[in-house]
């Protein structure tokens, strides 16, 4: 097949401009609810595509926001998951209007339109992505964990830091580092992430916003 037959197949698979503007205003119909955290589902939207693409692996290109691979048991059972399948069960209205529309495209564009229905700016969207069987659905273990190295208790050191940061640090580092990312990229998603939304105990084991006043 020539490059401009691929071109062709690829459009047909993603859509049109105008499919993907539709695929829009139906995400912005389904955002705001007074059933769910200060109105909007949106910060859980973003939660969706980051938890979807934050298990990327630069090495070998495993993980990732291509293929969608949360919707199967060995990835949707991540304990940092939990709480995320009410997400995908929200855009399962969406995917059935438009079944052109790949599962891993769906939830990156859904948060985009999170994002830009927050006051974020407008992320043009590139679709492409393809969904992927559940043997391509990585193991538990890559997503970054809040917890992770810290002593039992809650202990702190003679200067105020939590007993055990030097492995959370080396975890965020590895963690990050494996997707491609530098110290200041990381910083930049985990502050700028955890002005959205709400944490449940349900889920996360935490209750409440991490910030005082939550997007």
């Amino acid at each position: 097949m020539g490059c401009s037959s691929s071109r062709q197949a690829l459009q047909k698979n993603v859509g049109t401009g105008e499919n993907v503007e539709a695929v829009r205003e139906d995400l912005l119909r389904v955002m705001d609810s007074p059933d769910w955290d200060d109105g909007s589902y949106a910060p859980l939207l973003i939660r969706l595509a980051w938890h979807s693409s934050g298990t990327y692996c630069q090495a070998d290109g495993t993980g990732g926001s291509n293929g969608a691979t949360m919707r199967h048991a060995v990835e949707a059972a991540d304990p940092e998951n939990i709480g995320l399948e009410r997400a995908r069960a929200l855009l399962e209205s969406i995917k059935e209007k438009h079944p052109w529309l790949s599962y891993a495209d769906l939830w990156i564009l859904a948060a985009y339109v999170a994002i830009e229905h927050t006051g974020g700016p407008r992320i043009e969207f590139t679709g492409g992505r393809v969904d992927a069987p559940a043997e391509k659905a990585v193991a538990p273990g890559r997503l970054p964990e809040a917890e992770h190295g810290l002593a039992e208790g809650w202990k702190v050191d003679a200067e105020g830091r939590m007993e055990g940061w030097e492995k959370l640090a080396q975890h965020i580092r590895d963690v990050f580092g494996r997707m491609g990312l530098s110290d200041r990229e990381a910083v930049a998603l985990i502050c700028g992430g955890h002005v959205y939304g709400r944490c449940h105990p349900e889920s996360t084991g935490y209750k409440g916003a991490w910030v005082e006043n939550p997007t």
